[in-house]
């Protein structure tokens, strides 16, 4: 198993210092300023989302911004190198924690194994682990205050939406 590249603990305190600073809902004006004081560059911009490069030592450094009612929703920072080793996927998934917990103090929960923290301007950041990368998800209040009433409603976050599982 080799040691995937991943985000250095600097670059992961200094996304979380921006995004524990930020006032939700935040607009693009605000976003752009946040993202230049990160170091990230612009790629692409559309109506509905953002795209910069982190410049993180990781072989994919993408940053995808979801826009919502004019307003940034989410921010998912590959925080990996793109891998198919598990393992190796794994040791990069506990550093990475390890970095956020060092910043943002243990998470607040979990969900299939991916840990999150709530941060005091109403914003989750959750640490994923997807097939192939590990991620860093920032979710603005808005979007966080659904996942907070749905977890509190005890409602299957891994449901499908619209397909009815009654079977007569």
């Amino acid at each position: 198993m080799d040691a995937l590249a991943r985000a250095t603990d600097a670059q992961i305190g200094a996304v979380c210092e921006a995004f524990t600073s930020v006032s939700w809902p935040l607009g693009r004006d605000d976003f752009t300023a946040l993202a230049e004081r990160l170091g990230w560059q612009l790629k692409l911009e559309t109506s509905s989302g953002v795209q910069h490069r982190s410049g993180y030592p990781v072989n994919l450094p993408t940053v995808r911004s979801l826009v919502a009612a004019e307003a940034i929703a989410q921010v998912v920072i590959a925080v990996s190198d793109k891998s198919d080793d598990p393992g190796a996927l794994r040791s990069a998934a506990q550093a990475l924690q390890s970095a956020l917990s060092g910043h943002l103090g243990q998470p607040a929960g979990s969900q299939g194994g991916d840990p999150h923290w709530e941060l005091a301007n109403g914003g989750r950041i959750w640490l994923k682990t997807v097939p192939k990368k590990v991620l860093l998800v920032v979710e603005g209040q808005r979007f966080a205050d659904v996942e907070r009433a749905e977890e509190r409603l005890g409602i299957d976050p891994g449901r499908t939406p619209g397909i009815d599982d009654d079977t007569d």
